[in-house]
């Protein structure tokens, strides 16, 4: 059985091949026609396919059917004729090669096609049926296409269509819709270009105009081509963009031929119907037939270009490993390779900032921990460094943390003070099979440079809890004690020492309390100033992990209280919850220890990804990335104490260029729309909302991709939304619109944003909502556009768009072996 018949026209492209000596443009002969392209890209790729048409009884006729032939398409529906010659097409490019033609076909053999000649059985029993507009310019063809159409729809075979107008072939441009309309009603699959879409529907806009021929012929999938931005779909009830591939073009004939034989070729071979395929169905689909249409371009000639499955797969192989460069943050920390996730052992010593990180060196993906390390001079620049700590006999090297031992209270320095890191160390159990869970220490007598583990390891174990990790000391000068929090599944537990060697458990806190969407990691706990009262309050941060159930995944709360040496007091209801970021990628975050006290910042910084996806990210061999550090203040809110953050103001140096508006009026018909040609980006916001309208701050791709911040006056929600932000079809939980309650003062409110080539960070009300994504831009963000959806003016007091200098993470002799 045939997988495919396609019907229509095939015929001699004439492509420009340069000039002679004499100045004369030259031209190459090379086979095309539109559904004889579909039916060659469809045996290129493994599939069954078959075209019915008609050549002339001439040289290139034979051409055409030898190249058919060599092609593995099937020709026994291919005839001769002698009533017309075979259609020729003389094609011009222009210096991007894009196309323009001029056709030989008054009559071409290819309109003498006939109802007899359509094998009304085979098209019965075939799987799929493409047809294009071209085929119905003239009689016979016309009747003979939709014939087959008509048979096809009666047999329950998909049809594909392609209008692929050339109007210089038709009688009139009314006669062309007309047909073109035919063909929809009959069409479950269609594919047109943007030009196309707009002559038939008279909207340049593709959202609105495929949504318009949806509903009008109730067409299934509805594919939009945009040349080298991608393509756009419509299937039912979702919708989408799908990037391209950027190529060199040399000639774009046969383009979308080869797009629609690569989709036809995976819509088949998933084997669902239509409206069974998920949205990450589609945008594999289409980001295959992407690959496939972009490596025609990089060709002469059609027909004979059509690409194999391998080359599509090394060319969007090579695409993700592009992604490297494309994502690597410009300001944010990243690991020089391979896998990075919780933020570690953070402290200053001796004029440098400690950075370790959970690191696995031989892999993209979690395995095995070390402790990364890198060191910065003020939380900006950095530095990478060795590997700090290996697995060793007692297993892995989880979460932990670092303190300075200025006293030498654990006796591992001789006359000095110096680094002591307390870990989890993490293997199995060797007589029960389950995971246990160990408390380490290594120490450090040289700034950090080589750690020494303790001979005593581990010094803390609890052989009946399972999920006991992530070690966070401090010193309490009250009590003249180590505190160390700890999680244990469900709750935090608090531990004290005279020397970090021995421990003793001084109280628990957490049953009942906050949220258990997941298990508990990464505690710490400190104290602040409230305001300017003179009082302090203690601030227990907690992060949960991914529960399947919850479309958030692992995120992180925090708890007001007060700690009395043993245990922590929660000054909230045990069901209130307050939560550290509402974006969806801030997790396991942790302060530094030991920044001086006439500093006086608490610092934080937390790992940017999330456990629902955080294995699947598009950024080739390294994976994982830091927030900016972040200053961590209390303020009353409502006769409440919350936490604010704010990026350290060392972030400020990055600022490169500046530009301001004032007092900007904004309108659905007028938006503000400022061209960058940088995408490291700090923007602040000043914002009238008082006509109640909601305001959208877009940041725009030179692609198709954009992220929306957003603020809903009426909902009183400020919101991200990247379910149109580029690569997000990795994980179905990564396109997503979320956000937070956040009400306006006096029907204003403050943004300020930080934008990354693979983040957004956005601080409103003065750090009191925060809100923290990856994106993945389908190309280089190149304009900022505020606007507004419905309703009167907006006014932006103020705008301040400060572009950025990347960061360069310096080398510092890393040793990942």
């Amino acid at each position: 059985m045939l997988d495919v018949i396609a019907i229509g026209e095939v015929l001699i492209d004439f492509t420009p091949a340069g000039r002679s000596a004499g100045g004369n443009e030259q031209f190459e002969c090379n086979p095309g026609g539109a559904p004889a392209n579909v039916a060659a890209a469809l045996s290129r790729l493994g599939a069954k396919s078959a075209l019915i048409s008609k050549v002339g009884e001439d040289q290139f006729g034979s051409l055409l059917h030898n190249t058919l032939l060599g092609s593995g398409v099937d020709v026994s529906e291919v005839s001769y004729t002698k009533e017309a010659s075979t259609t020729l097409a003389f094609v011009h490019l222009d210096d991007q090669g894009d196309r323009s033609f001029s056709f030989f076909r008054k009559p071409g053999a290819d309109t003498f096609l006939q109802s007899e000649d359509v094998p009304l059985e085979r098209i019965e029993s075939c799987k799929a049926l493409h047809f294009g507009s071209l085929s119905m310019t003239h009689e016979p063809a016309r009747t003979a296409t939709k014939t087959a159409v008509l048979k096809a729809k009666e047999s329950g075979v998909l049809l594909s269509f392609d209008p692929n107008i050339r109007f210089a072939l038709w009688k009139s441009k009314e006669e062309a819709r007309q047909n073109i309309l035919w063909g929809m009603n009959y069409a479950d699959i269609l594919k047109i270009s943007e030009e196309e879409l707009s002559f038939i529907t008279g909207t340049s806009d593709v959202e609105k105009g495929s949504l318009e021929l949806q509903q009008q012929f109730d067409i299934m999938l509805i594919v939009v081509t945009l040349a080298d931005k991608g393509c756009y779909y419509r299937l039912a009830g979702q919708d989408g963009y799908v990037p391209g591939f950027k190529v060199k073009a040399i000639d774009t004939t046969g383009a979308g031929d080869a797009f629609l034989g690569c989709l036809l070729y995976k819509i088949l071979e998933n084997g669902s119907s239509l409206h069974e395929l998920t949205s990450q169905q589609m945008i594999s689909m289409l980001t295959f037939a992407n690959a496939g249409g972009a490596l025609v371009t990089t060709r002469k000639g059609a027909l004979g270009s059509m690409p194999t499955t391998d080359e599509i797969t090394r060319m969007i192989e090579s695409s993700q490993q592009n992604n490297d460069d494309r994502f690597r943050p410009g300001f944010h920390f990243s690991p020089p390779a391979n896998w990075a996730n919780d933020p570690n052992g953070l402290v200053y010593y001796e004029g440098s900032y400690h950075l370790f990180y959970q690191y696995h060196p031989y892999s993209n993906k979690w395995g095995p921990m070390h402790w990364g390390h890198a060191i910065s001079k003020d939380l900006v620049q950095w530095q990478h460094e060795p590997v700090a700590l290996f697995p060793d006999e007692h297993g892995a090297i989880f979460s932990g943390c670092c303190v300075v031992d200025w006293k030498n209270s654990s006796g591992l320095f001789v006359d000095s003070h110096g680094l002591v890191a307390i870990f989890t160390h993490a293997d199995t159990h060797p007589e029960t099979g389950q995971p246990r869970q160990r408390q380490s220490l290594a120490y450090s007598s040289d700034k950090g440079q080589t750690w020494h583990k303790y001979d005593g390891n581990p010094v803390l174990a609890e052989d009946d809890l399972i999920d006991f990790r992530d070690p966070k000391v401090f010193w309490h000068p009250q009590s003249e004690r180590w505190i160390m929090a700890i999680v244990a599944g469900d709750h935090a537990r608090f531990y004290s020492s005279p020397n970090l060697l021995e421990w003793t458990l001084t109280g628990e806190f957490g049953r009942g309390e906050g949220s258990h969407d997941g298990v508990w990691e990464c505690p710490d706990l400190f104290e602040l100033p409230l305001d300017n009262t003179g009082r302090t309050k203690w601030v227990l941060i907690i992060s949960i992990g991914d529960n399947p159930n919850c479309p958030e995944g692992s995120r992180t709360q925090y708890f007001i209280g007060e700690f009395d040496g043993n245990t922590f007091i929660n000054d909230n209801p045990a069901d209130h919850v307050l939560w550290l970021d509402h974006g969806r990628d801030n997790y396991a975050g942790v302060t530094w220890s030991d920044i001086p006290e006439q500093d006086g910042r608490r610092v934080m910084i937390g790992w940017m990804s999330n456990w629902k996806y955080a294995n699947e990210t598009p950024t080739g061999s390294w994976r994982g990335a830091m927030t900016l550090p972040r200053v961590l203040s209390l303020a009353s809110k409502d006769g409440n104490v919350v936490l604010t953050q704010a990026p350290v103001r060392e972030v400020e140096q990055l600022r490169k260029e500046s530009m301001s508006w004032n007092g900007i009026t904004v309108t659905p018909a007028a938006p503000f729309i400022q061209k960058l040609n940088e995408d490291l980006l700090e923007i602040e916001a000043d914002i009238d909302l008082c006509s109640g309208s909601e305001v959208h701050i877009g940041l725009k791709s030179s692609g198709l991709s954009e992220i929306v911040i957003g603020y809903d006056p009426a909902k009183e929600w400020l919101f991200i939304d990247r379910s149109n932000s580029g690569v997000t079809d990795f994980h179905p939980s990564f396109a997503s619109k979320h956000g937070a309650k956040m009400v306006s003062k006096n029907g204003k409110i403050k943004l300020q944003v930080w934008v990354d080539r693979n983040a957004v960070e956005v601080y409103a009300d003065h750090g009191m909502v925060v809100l923290t994504d990856q994106v993945f831009l389908d190309a280089p963000m190149d304009r900022v556009e505020v606007s507004t959806q419905s309703g009167e003016a907006v006014l932006l007091d103020s705008l301040h768009i400060h572009t950025l200098e990347p960061i360069h993470i310096l080398d510092g002799g890393r040793n990942e072996a």
